[in-house]
């Protein structure tokens, strides 16, 4: 059941991050930040966050050891949550 959750992280992790890397455009006007340059630099910088962690989503589950999927689900629960509060940051 934990080897299913992970592989559904991990293709809602690729869609995420396509959506963050190709479309910022569309979180653009959310930010009301005089840098439209940071604010893509932002974006970017965790899409490339979310297809490491998918890569690596990938990997934990194809080995199946309990300990590592749940560090894991972990740091991807970490990595969703600081990118939450920064773009609330941001939008703020």
């Amino acid at each position: 059941m934990i080897r299913l959750l992970i592989f559904a992280s991990v293709v809602l992790l690729v869609v995420i991050s396509v959506f963050l890397l190709k479309k910022s455009s569309v979180f653009l006007p959310l930010m009301p930040n005089d840098d439209p340059d940071e604010n893509r630099q932002f974006l970017h910088q965790f899409g490339v966050f979310y297809l490491i962690l998918a890569a690596i989503g990938l990997l934990v589950g194809v080995v199946n050891l309990t300990f590592f999927s749940l560090f894991y689900i972990f740091g991807l629960l970490v990595i969703s949550t600081v990118f939450s509060v920064m773009l609330a940051k941001k939008i703020l």
